[in-house]
């Protein structure tokens, strides 16, 4: 009887010894496939994330566009192109309103323009001091640069931080993108709405662009090239205020124009804005106005360049 009852509770305790294994087992089941799921489908995936944290960052403070970078290669270091490209759009949109703000702040501040005009002045040139030393590497830490024109200075992109912070995760498109813009931002293009570009190099951008906008019709920024495109090729056609297409005095083509035209003809004969410039050039050499506007009104009905009265004249 005693044995019988030993070998009972025997069974009794294998039994429980076997539930409990099971039990063990089930919830480390349970608690691999609940972490895997957490990995798969994180709380707050990286794009909103860093949409949320630039979203409260000040882009009245320069120092936020190195946060803003960094936030950046903390979430997107182990993504796809794709989504850091997007996450790059974001930081863009930032640098672009700290851009904006920097702008209106130096032209707001007095005391802030005459330390910048200290930095690049005539009277002190070599020897900054401590304090403009710090302004000038706090600037370009934070993608801003110093420079001087006539009447004061003023704050200019220094698009080689973005090189530094984004380029290892971008895609070879959007890179490709980026480093045209920085190539662009270097040069300058006008100022005082007169071209300060050399022939060559501004048709080296028309060019470029249209290139550029054909092969990558579904790029994150292609919106925004074609506005490049067509801004260029329109200045190309229609001159600007302090650089018209006809001289002031004579109402003949401007040398500057007639030479781009022909470099334009000579690079890229086959491409779309060649054949839009060269009968406009024809039309121009014979002084045919009526011909030549003609041409730039079916020019803006057909979409190809921007609105406008008529050339610069």
């Amino acid at each position: 009887m005693k044995k019988l009852l030993s070998l009972f509770i025997l069974a009794l305790f294998v039994l429980f010894a076997f539930r409990m294994k099971g039990d063990l087992r089930a919830k480390e089941v349970s608690t691999a496939f609940l972490s895997l799921v957490g990995q798969m489908n994180p709380s707050l995936p990286p794009l909103q994330a860093y949409e949320k944290y630039v979203s409260g960052l000040d882009s009245s403070n320069v120092t936020h566009v190195s946060k803003a970078a960094e936030k950046y290669a903390s979430l997107f270091k182990a993504q796809r192109p794709a989504l850091a490209d997007s996450g790059y759009a974001v930081f863009e949109g930032f640098y672009q309103r700290v851009n904006t703000a920097l702008t209106r702040l130096h032209g707001e501040n007095a005391a802030h323009s005459n330390l910048l005009a200290q930095v690049h002045g005539e009277a002190n040139p070599a020897q900054p001091t401590p304090t403009q030393k710090d302004f000038q590497q706090t600037m370009l830490a934070n993608g801003f640069e110093v420079h001087l024109r006539e009447g004061g200075t003023y704050l200019k992109q220094n698009r080689d931080s973005i090189a530094r912070h984004f380029y290892p995760f971008i895609s070879p498109v959007l890179r490709e993108y980026l480093e045209q813009v920085n190539k662009e931002t270097k040069e300058g293009f006008a100022d005082d709405t007169g071209l300060t570009i050399i022939e060559e190099a501004f048709v080296d951008r028309v060019v470029w662009w249209e290139s550029f906008v054909a092969r990558n019709p579904t790029f994150l920024y292609a919106k925004e090239s074609a506005e490049r495109k067509k801004y260029y090729l329109t200045v190309l056609l229609a001159g600007l205020d302090n650089t018209p297409v006809l001289t002031y005095e004579r109402k003949k083509l401007d040398t500057y124009f007639a030479v781009a035209y022909r470099e334009l003809h000579r690079c890229a004969p086959a491409s779309e804005a060649n054949k839009l410039v060269q009968p406009y050039f024809k039309a121009l050499v014979r002084s045919d106005k009526l011909r030549a506007n003609a041409l730039l009104q079916q020019y803006r009905k057909a979409g190809a360049i921007l609105g406008s009265s008529a050339p610069g004249s």
